[in-house]
């Protein structure tokens, strides 16, 4: 299942390894990309498989180890809900570790599968909204006679959504799910808001799609959620 993590308003980017589900339920993030939210700065000594980690701010200290489910913090030992973990070049820990440690509450919007950290002890809403979407293709018929290029005249490719920019502004990335359709990734997908439709208006979203025209019918007009990556 897959999992996000939002600080505050602010939906977090993981460009490559993702958040997940362990096998005891337990939320595992990312260290680097959540720390760094969090405001603090990240220390990393390896050694064999494993790989030491630092984190301080100005209240904290924490050190932990990979593949070790207890961390130092400020000196005393603490026992993590789970082991942290080091795959595909990323050191993973519980989130709730994360969250506790810093003294921020967490709480876990189960209809999005979003983990919301407040870090300014306000309570924040998923940071999302919901669109209707359709599909287009690269045929020149829906794109004003451009073809295969987008409205910035990049090539059209799996990520392209075109948008209204008085609603979205082009250039804009953004994350999608609730979508539907075996020619698009599964569970969700980040994008680029880098094309325009004419009928495509308020909250409206067109994806882009390798196929024919004709084989996107079966898409129709769907439900989706939208959430806007800040920079």
């Amino acid at each position: 299942m897959e999992v996000k993590v939002q600080v505050n308003d602010d939906l977090i980017h993981f460009p490559d390894a993702q958040p997940f589900l362990d096998g005891n339920q337990t939320t595992q993030v990312p260290l680097r990309f959540v720390t760094e939210k969090l405001g603090y700065t990240v220390n990393w000594q390896k050694n064999g498989n494993q790989i030491k980690v630092t984190l301080n701010n100005d209240q904290h200290t924490i050190t932990l180890v990979s593949g070790q489910k207890e961390a130092s913090v400020d000196d005393a030992t603490v026992i993590l809900d789970g082991a942290s973990q080091y795959q595909n070049g990323r050191v993973y820990v519980p989130l709730r570790f994360l969250s506790t440690t810093a003294g921020i509450p967490v709480h876990w919007d189960a209809s999005s599968n979003l983990a919301i950290l407040s870090k300014d002890g306000e309570q924040h809403a998923p940071d999302y909204q919901v669109f209707e979407s359709t599909a287009y293709s690269a045929d020149p018929s829906e794109n004003g006679g451009y073809g295969a290029l987008d409205y910035m005249g990049n090539p059209l490719a799996i990520g392209t959504v075109a948008v209204d920019p008085s609603v979205i502004p082009l250039g804009t990335k953004l994350y999608i799910e609730g979508y539907s359709y075996s020619g698009l990734p599964k569970g969700g997908m980040y994008v680029y808001a880098t094309d325009t439709g004419g009928a495509i208006k308020g909250n409206r979203l067109d994806i882009f799609v390798p196929g024919s025209r004709n084989s996107l019918r079966s898409f129709g007009i769907q439900k989706i959620k939208v959430y806007q990556i800040p920079n």
